[in-house]
């Protein structure tokens, strides 16, 4: 054989023994999934007193969370741009008006301008403007990432009447009667 095949070879054998070290390196270092959790919602035991918090809604009216107390509130965060915030948005909405006189929604918009609020708002066909519907952008994300420490999109908190935070709702792969479980809970 000729000198140049040989190190062809070589070199060939080389470079697929070191393609197969890397994979076998990155793969062991995948974590390995093998149950998703059975329901999105973490209880919060503790019952820690909500932070009371200000928000001006959609019409330009300024609000407290505190004086909400004697409600059971649904403190939504979430955003335009996010499908899974999205999905949800509906059934946030259905609940809030299922039990008109003894719940709050406040969803907690993260988008970055109020006219791609205001543009989505527009857009979906659902009756949100409603006493106990509340929509608020959060600019600068001071509520959303400085007040109650969330990064991930949506996440709703559930709070009982006395301002109690008890129960979150991660993500969108929640089911409408989970929420209603979760509300019917406080009432």
């Amino acid at each position: 054989m000729k000198p140049s095949i040989l190190i062809n070879l070589a070199v060939l054998i080389l470079v697929a023994i070191m393609g197969y070290a890397l994979v076998t390196y990155f793969e062991s270092r995948t974590p390995r999934i093998t149950k998703q959790p059975d329901t999105p919602i973490e209880n919060l035991d503790t019952g820690m007193q909500t932070p009371d918090i200000q928000f001006t809604d959609t019409n330009g009216k300024t609000h407290d969370l505190g004086g909400f107390q004697g409600k059971v509130v649904i403190l939504n965060f979430w955003a335009s741009w996010c499908p899974p915030c999205i999905k949800e948005f509906p059934d946030l909405i259905r609940a809030a008006q299922s039990y008109n006189d003894d719940v709050v929604l406040i969803a907690v918009s993260s988008d970055l301008d109020k006219e791609s609020m205001t543009a989505f708002l527009e857009k979906i066909d659902i009756e949100w403007e409603k006493p106990n519907i509340f929509i608020t952008l959060d600019e600068g994300q001071s509520i959303t990432k400085s007040t109650f420490q969330i990064f991930r999109l949506p996440e709703t908190i559930i709070i009982d009447k006395q301002g109690k935070m008890r129960s979150k709702l991660i993500g969108a792969d929640w089911q409408f009667e989970d929420l209603k479980e979760q509300i019917e809970k406080l009432l």
